[in-house]
C-alpha cells in the first residue's frame, strides 16, 4: 500500500487513517486543513492503494515510536486495517465498512462487487462517486478533493483486493488478521454502497454511532477528524 505522512511534528499519538478503495492523500490533506483550524494535537500518517497491502519497513519502523495509535478507517479501509501488520493499537473506529467488505449480509453483496469490478469505467466511476456522495453538496466537495487516479488504476486495485481477500478465507485470517479490535462503529443509513443494514449485521454488539442522513461519503458530514474521534466519548 501507499503512505504519505501528512503531520509529522514529534506527538505521542498517531492518528493513522486508513481511506477507502480508489483513493489517494487529498481526502487527507483536506481532513488536516480542517483540523488544524482547531486544536488537533496528533501526528497523521494516511494509507490508501490497496494493491498490496504491506507497509514499507522505515514505516513501520516510525509508527512504532508512538506511545498511542488511534486508528481511523474508512470502506474498505475498514478490513485492510485488520489484515495490516502494525504497532499496539489504542482505540480504532470503523466508518461505513465493515470486516466482511462483500458478503451477502454483513458487506457489499458479492454480485455487486463483480459487476463494479467488471464494468468500471470512466463513465461508471461519476455514476459511482454520485451514488456515494448522495447529494450535490457532498458531491462538490469530494469533486474538490477527488483522488488523481485512472479509473484503470481503481480497477488494479480493487482486483488486487478481491485476491487479498479470496487469500484471507483461503488461510482463515478473514475478519481476525489482526490481534485488536475495533472500538466503535459510525453507520451511516444513507449508504448505498455498504447498506446500513449490512452494516448493523456486521457490529451488532459494538458501539455505534448512526447517522440519519449520511451516506457512504462521510466527509460532508464530517467536517474534521476532532468530530470523528469524538465518537468515542460515550
Amino acid at each position: 500500500m501507499k503512505t504519505a505522512w501528512l503531520k509529522q511534528g514529534g506527538a505521542e499519538e498517531l492518528l493513522l487513517l486508513f481511506n477507502g478503495w480508489g483513493m489517494d492523500s487529498c481526502l487527507g490533506y483536506h481532513l488536516l486543513a480542517t483540523s488544524l483550524e482547531n486544536e488537533f494535537p496528533q501526528d497523521l500518517l494516511i494509507c490508501y492503494d490497496y494493491r498490496t497491502l504491506d507497509l514499507e519497513q522505515v514505516v513501520m519502523d516510525e509508527i512504532g515510536r508512538y506511545r498511542r495509535i488511534t486508528i481511523v478507517a474508512w470502506s474498505f479501509g475498514v478490513w485492510v486495517a485488520q489484515q495490516t501488520r502494525l504497532p499496539a493499537i489504542t482505540r480504532a473506529i470503523a466508518i461505513n465498512g465493515t470486516l466482511y467488505p462483500v458478503h451477502e449480509e454483513m458487506g457489499i453483496r458479492p454480485g455487486v462487487f463483480e459487476a463494479t469490478l467488471s464494468t468500471w469505467s470512466e463513465e461508471s466511476r461519476q455514476r459511482f462517486n454520485r451514488r456515494m456522495c448522495g447529494s450535490s453538496e457532498a458531491l462538490t466537495l469530494f469533486t474538490s478533493i477527488a483522488p488523481d487516479r485512472s479509473a484503470t488504476s481503481q480497477q488494479e486495485e480493487l482486483e488486487q483486493l478481491k485476491g487479498h481477500l479470496l487469500r484471507s478465507e483461503a488461510t482463515g485470517t478473514g475478519a481476525t488478521g489482526a490481534p485488536w479490535s475495533y472500538d466503535h462503529a459510525i453507520i451511516g443509513k444513507r449508504d448505498l454502497v455498504f447498506p446500513a443494514r449490512q452494516q448493523y449485521a456486521a457490529w451488532e454488539k459494538l458501539p455505534k454511532t448512526v447517522i440519519a442522513d449520511m451516506p457512504h461519503f462521510p466527509f460532508h458530514h464530517f467536517r474534521n477528524l476532532q468530530e470523528v474521534l469524538a465518537c468515542f466519548k460515550p
